[in-house]
């Protein structure tokens, strides 16, 4: 299986592709849930690292779904996305150094608006950019058409039981809240399901994970959107509804009707079309999150966590996800309220 730990070595990974001489120690920035970002200073440029998770890397699909994300972050840009692909060097996008693969960008200057905070021009801006992303042809970048060979995660393989029993064993914090869900869980699996079958009708290649963190903004408050590792295919309307619900506060526990309303009439402004019922979109939804909640719980258990602070962190996502389960479900009324207004 190989090296399921970080093994960091900067001063070989500069010399290796010849990015310069190190100035000082890199320094951890805050990044994303999987993987770990530095910011990179060399006497020839100063670059943002990310040092991808072992664990991640060990799956078989890991380096086909970097390769296609680089592709799409490319071809965005080339379309006139403010995208930031990752830097090539010696003909190689993915940069290893006794197995540990790391990703290179550009250090880029810029703000993330923070979590839960509200901008109803960034709302705008959002829609506009993703209308404009799912106008373009990504297609010829795959093997086969997106809408071909649909086989959505079956959330219902996943042993809730047995994992809630073994975090007991374990003495985890979370094992009663989750056998205390366990029916809620079983019934947003027969959602998923049922609305999986109404969505496979249209998918478009586009970023996938388009929240706060993943947009910087520069001092003239343009846009530049980072992070294209989870590009892949997608249901359209499926991804606005999620888009919309990270940049109107919903993650905050604190949702804008006004911010998600604005950013789908920006979204439809600039071209973009509704592809499905929104309760379909809206029951899918929980799809994500049960996948996030089924992959802490196995970084909580041990079974992939790179160490210990991955599993902490495992465990805390463990228990805000499934109160984010629980939070979306009760939102959904609302939201088809919202959504009918349109």
């Amino acid at each position: 299986m190989g090296n399921l730990n970080y093994n960091l070595n900067f001063e070989m990974l500069c010399a290796k592709y010849e990015l310069g001489h190190l100035k000082n120690e890199p320094e951890q920035v805050t990044g994303g849930l999987l993987h770990r970002m530095y910011r990179l200073q060399t006497d020839k440029a100063l670059y943002a690292v990310k040092a991808l998770n072992p664990q991640i890397m060990q799956r078989d699909t890991a380096m086909y779904n970097y390769t296609l994300s680089e592709k799409v972050a490319n071809m965005a840009y080339q379309n006139g996305i403010n995208a930031v692909p990752a830097i090539v060097s010696k003909d190689r996008f993915m940069h290893e150094v006794e197995g540990q693969f790391y990703l290179l960008f550009p250090w880029v200057e810029g703000k993330a608006l923070p979590s839960g905070e509200i901008d109803m021009e960034c709302c705008k801006w959002i829609g506009e950019i993703l209308a404009k992303i799912h106008k373009i042809d990504f297609s010829t970048l795959l093997d086969h058409h997106p809408n071909e060979n649909f086989e959505p995660v079956n959330a219902s393989t996943v042993r809730w039981n047995e994992y809630a029993l073994q975090a007991k064993e374990e003495g985890l914090e979370w094992s009663n809240l989750l056998f205390d869900n366990l029916s809620k869980i079983n019934h947003w699996e027969q959602l998923v399901k049922s609305s999986a079958e109404q969505l496979s009708n249209y998918r478009v290649i586009s970023h996938r994970d388009l929240d706060q963190k993943n947009v910087l903004w520069d001092v003239q408050h343009v846009p530049i959107i980072i992070d294209w590792e989870a590009a892949g295919p997608i249901h359209p309307t499926q991804e606005l509804i999620d888009v919309a619900l990270y940049w109107s506060g919903f993650e905050s526990g604190s949702i804008s009707n006004d911010a998600f309303c604005t950013l789908i009439s920006s979204y439809r402004d600039h071209g973009g079309e509704i592809y499905a019922n929104w309760s379909d979109v809206l029951n899918y939804g929980f799809h994500g999150k049960l996948e996030w909640l089924a992959y802490n719980i196995r970084r909580s258990l041990g079974q992939e966590s790179a160490d210990d602070a991955e599993r902490e962190l495992g465990t805390l996502e463990v228990i805000s996800t499934i109160t984010a389960l629980n939070d979306y479900d009760d939102f959904i009324p609302m939201c088809l309220l919202w959504l009918s207004d349109l």
